[in-house]
């Protein structure tokens, strides 16, 4: 995965965040990524760190929106909250 930063530098991972929730989101990356994940625990860890950074960061919105993004097809879905990912 590729990010472009806000001065324009280019940041290679295997997970990103951003905006003003990237702290918050960041920390639950780092706490809950792993090489090994399946489609539906990576959708889980997004979803939760959006989740974290709504919680804490009134700039962050409200509402979680997950891309799942296979070698087939992508998808979009849209939901209220962390229950209704799981």
């Amino acid at each position: 995965m590729f990010e472009i930063d806000g001065a324009g530098g280019v940041l290679e991972d295997t997970y990103a965040a951003s905006g003003s929730g990237t702290s918050l989101a960041t920390g639950a990356l780092e706490r809950l990524y792993h090489e090994d994940l399946t489609l539906s625990e990576g959708v889980s860890v997004a979803a939760s760190a959006v989740d974290s950074a709504m919680e804490r960061d009134t700039a962050s919105g409200n509402g979680i929106t997950v891309a799942r993004i296979t070698a087939e097809d992508v998808t979009m879905e849209s939901y209220d909250s962390l229950t209704e990912v799981h």
